[in-house]
Formats: structure tokens, sequence, C-alpha cells
């Protein structure tokens, strides 16, 4: 079975919610929160989705607390994902597509947008319970404890977190 590793950030702004519009051919159009896959060369999942929300959002952004997991199995390529949700503290710049440009994300993506918090239970979103069980923890502060990102072997005990 395939892993993946995917860090995604969770950007509010005047209760509105920063979301992609993505299709796909197995689950059709719906809406997800920024974020990608661990690739090679990331440190940490904080680093990588600085990286993945640059090329997504055109966002350059402040990557806060974990606020929580989720894990779920992906049937059409039989790969079995890993979510890392963390609070975005602070964004620069204007959100669009254009850094997806000959990216595989390209055809992906269709759009970025600020979307009103109240309208995510008219729209199909993931995860499904983004408004009910994962806003609440940002705005009620019970984030999950992240233990850091460690380096094991030769450089035990650096925490390549401490850098981002």
């Amino acid at each position: 079975m395939k892993h993946r590793i995917r860090a995604a950030g969770i950007a509010v702004n005047d209760n509105r919610i920063l979301m992609l519009r993505v299709k796909d051919p197995y689950s059709g159009e719906y809406w997800i929160p920024p974020g990608g896959g661990f690739e090679a060369g990331d440190v940490s999942t904080k680093q990588s989705l600085v990286r993945e929300f640059k090329e997504e959002t055109n966002l350059d952004v402040d990557v806060g607390e974990l606020i929580c997991v989720r894990e779920f199995y992906e049937t059409s390529a039989e790969r079995y994902h890993v979510e890392l949700f963390y609070q975005i503290r602070d964004w620069q710049g204007e959100p669009g597509l254009g850094n997806l440009v000959g990216l595989n994300d390209e055809s992906y993506i269709q759009e970025v947008k600020w979307l009103p918090i109240d309208e995510l239970s008219s729209l199909k979103v993931f995860p499904a319970n983004l408004a009910q069980d994962v806003l609440p923890i940002i705005e009620e502060q019970r984030f999950a404890t992240h233990l850091g990102s460690f380096v094991q072997g030769k450089g035990d005990g650096i925490n390549v977190l401490d850098g981002v």
C-alpha cells in the first residue's frame, strides 16, 4: 500500500476561510484547505506547508499550531493518507493560481477563494466536518501537541521545527 503525508493550512479572516476548489475524476468537484504532500527536500510538515501554500495560493504564510490529524484511504490510488492540519497565523500577498503553471496540480486546482464559513455546510468540503469540528478548535485554542520533527541517527535531538 502506498502512503502519503499531507500538511494543510487553515487560514481564517473575517468569518471567511481560504479554500481551494478542486476537481478530480473520482470525487468530482469539492473544496479543501490549501496544502499538499511531503516531498524530497522538505525537512518538516510545517516547511512543506509553507512551500505548498506558495505554490497553490501565491501566499507567504506563517504556520502556527497543529490543529488536528485526519486519516483516509484513497481507493482510486490505493493510497493511505495522513493529513496534518495547521493554523495559518499570518500571510502576505494576494491569493492567486499563477504559481501553478507547469506543476502537477495545475489542472486539479480550479480556484482559490475566501469562502464565508457559514456557506461551508452547503458545499462539498473535505474534511466534511471542517466547520463543525475543526474551526472550533482554533476558536477555543484547543490545539494538539506537536512534539517536534526530530533527526534520528547522526544529529540526534535536532528539532527541525525550531527553524520554521
